[in-house]
């Protein structure tokens, strides 16, 4: 295919004659996309945007308020589930249980926030993401008061299982409403995004439950937080979380992109209002039965791509949760941490050396997550991913290739061996509380930089599978990671800090 000279090209400059462009693939792999135009010299005359928007009023792209409560939503989930760790020894006591039964309140919970998307995303296949977004965050907030008076370590148990399957939409349906919403060269920017809400949610658990412990002797309040903060996520996914999936044409994902003019021209013609898009009835799929597209995720297990996400992010998850469960009860132990001190871990490593009195204990944390995984993704448009493949597109005579992105991870797999053994040998060894906090902090990090990455080139891979592909690799690797870290205190008890970490 050889595409048009650009209207605002000199007549001197012509345009390089492509290869054909690839057809679509019926399969939903993109194997290569043309994104930029360039003139004989290998100047890029401009940038083309893939997926070609269409005409409809009901085409999402671009709605970035879907966006943002969602993101909301992968935030509280992530929230929620490490909040017990600045209160860990604070429940073990209240339900005389012990330090093994009250990691499982941790590890089943991240187990069903990974299971629970094997039902929610077919059914938004089904219905749309819209009426599963508000039946999902019902169900979280009505699981956070049950867990809030909850009197018995089985009811307790129970409420974080439901808490768990209630959260799981939000983590896996993101990644297809960025998939939904943006264009190719943009997805990596807003996958950044919502990485980090992701992982500054899994450090604000910590940091605001060890406030809450510290400012109260009722330590149940950390429980009613979670109930304030579900109930007014209920109410942003109901008010503000339009409907996203739309059948666009198989034509329009692949193959050459659409010119910055003709977007605008389609946008002035659709001007629909917003409050249309907030029906909860307005998709519904009636080309396939429900029980198909439960099943029609398992078979993405077999793409690459898939796998190699699913090991890389769950590896990643496997090794923070090991850490961020056993911190609540170790750091106490060695160290003599308050629960403020425990929850403050999640803040610090850039200005881990300037310590602070907190309580009793003499000793406090600076930021772990915030300046080991919020930092390294603001950047330019907080993108580098999105940078790369367009430097090594422009190099490749403007065709895009998905496994351009994967040249991002490797800083990220040279870091990560260092931040385990930093945390394993310093509490194994007693050295200063700094060396497993650093540690900590860059295990955030890796934690933000590779699925930022590997769900980007797994988007961009199977773009229309985007919501079977995000299902099964987010039940796979939360399974995964419970494997990981399920038992963790027998297996730190039996083969020490460094051993473990080592491993």
């Amino acid at each position: 295919m050889e595409p048009k000279t650009s209207s605002h090209v000199h007549d001197e400059e012509t345009v390089h004659e492509k290869p054909q462009v690839p057809s679509p693939d019926t399969s939903g792999v993109l194997i290569t996309a043309h994104l930029y135009r360039e003139d004989s010299q290998g100047r890029v005359l401009q940038k083309l945007l893939l997926p070609r928007a269409t005409n409809d009023p009901r085409d999402p792209l671009r709605k970035h308020l879907a966006l943002t409560s969602v993101c909301f939503f992968v935030f509280l989930s992530n929230y929620i589930t490490l909040s017990i760790s600045p209160i860990l020894v604070n429940v073990v006591e209240a339900f005389d249980i012990t330090l093994t039964k009250a990691g499982y309140l941790v590890s089943f919970n991240i187990l069903f926030l990974g299971l629970g998307n094997l039902f929610w995303i077919p059914l938004s296949e089904k219905i749309g993401k819209r009426p599963v977004l508000v039946a999902a965050s019902g169900i979280f907030f009505v699981s956070s008061i049950w867990s809030a008076v909850a009197k018995t370590y089985a009811s307790e148990f129970a409420a974080r299982v439901f808490q768990g399957f209630g959260a799981s939409c939000g983590e896996a349906l993101g990644p297809s409403v960025i998939a939904d919403l943006y264009f190719v060269d943009e997805r990596g920017m807003w996958m950044g995004f919502y990485i980090v809400m992701f992982t500054v949610g899994t450090s604000c658990g910590g940091i605001f439950a060890g406030l809450i412990a510290n400012a109260t002797p009722e330590w149940r309040w950390v429980w009613w937080m979670n109930v304030i903060l579900t109930g007014f996520l209920f109410l942003v996914i109901l008010l503000f979380s339009a409907e996203t999936t739309f059948a666009r044409p198989s034509e329009n994902e692949s193959g050459e992109g659409m010119e910055q003019s003709e977007l605008a021209a389609i946008r002035a013609r659709a001007n629909v209002r917003w409050t249309s898009s907030l029906s909860l009835t307005s998709w519904y799929n009636r080309e396939f039965s429900i029980w198909w597209l439960w099943w029609r995720p398992f078979p993405t297990l077999r793409y690459p791509a898939v796998i190699y996400a699913t090991l890389t992010y769950g590896v990643t998850l496997g090794w923070l949760l090991l850490q961020s469960t056993a911190d609540g009860a170790v750091f106490p132990a060695v160290y003599g941490f308050s629960s403020l001190a425990v929850g403050n871990i999640s803040i610090s490593a850039s200005s881990a050396s300037t310590p602070r009195a907190v309580g009793s204990t003499g000793i406090c944390m600076n930021d772990a997550t915030v300046s080991g995984g919020l930092l390294p993704r603001i950047g330019r448009r907080w993108a580098l991913s999105d940078w790369i493949i367009k430097f090594i597109t422009k190099r490749r005579g403007g065709y895009f290739e998905p496994e351009f992105r994967l040249w991002c991870l490797l800083p990220a797999f040279l870091i990560a061996p260092a931040g385990l053994m930093m945390w394993g040998a310093g509490i194994g060894n007693h050295l200063p509380y700094i060396v497993p906090i650093v540690g900590t902090a860059i295990t955030y990090g890796v934690l933000c930089a590779v699925p930022a990455v590997v769900l980007t080139y797994v988007v961009d891979c199977y773009r229309p599978l985007a919501g079977e592909t995000m299902t099964i690799l987010t039940a796979s690797k939360n399974t995964f990671a419970f494997a990981l870290s399920f038992a963790v205190f027998p297996w730190l008890e039996r083969d020490g800090y460094t051993k473990v970490e080592s491993s």
